[in-house]
């Protein structure tokens, strides 16, 4: 499980970083990262990863619009969204896209491995 590689997109350097990278890695998980939903689709295609968290609100290609073109190119790959962004129209947008998750920006690290864990497991008994 822990090789699996996980693609986050976020344009917040920081929060890619130290809030979403640092603790995927400490777990023992490959990461890969995007700035933006355009770099995110193009990361996408090149490493195929097994989990993507992506932001919402970024420049470029916004979180929505990076899911739609992932359900384009008919992706299966389990994506979850980390946002501020509470309220239910975003939350039914982000579900109608497909996303596996939704994760409350600030979140603790726990939770973030633990939606990750549950999207692998999910992807794992589908395919």
């Amino acid at each position: 499980m822990a090789s699996s590689k996980i693609l986050i997109v976020d344009d917040s350097r920081l929060s890619r970083r130290r809030f979403l990278a640092q603790p995927l890695r400490d777990a023992g998980y490959e990461v890969v990262e995007a700035a933006d939903g355009q770099e995110g689709l193009a990361m996408y295609n090149e490493h195929q990863p097994d989990v993507i968290v992506s932001d919402l609100l970024m420049p470029v290609m916004d979180g929505f619009e990076f899911l739609a073109a992932l359900n384009e190119q008919g992706s299966t790959c389990p994506a979850i969204v980390a946002s501020a962004d509470i309220q239910e129209t975003t939350r039914s947008k982000v579900e109608e896209l497909g996303a596996f998750g939704f994760l409350n920006k600030p979140y603790k690290s726990d939770e973030l491995l633990a939606v990750v864990d549950q999207a692998i497991q999910s992807s794992l008994t589908v395919n």
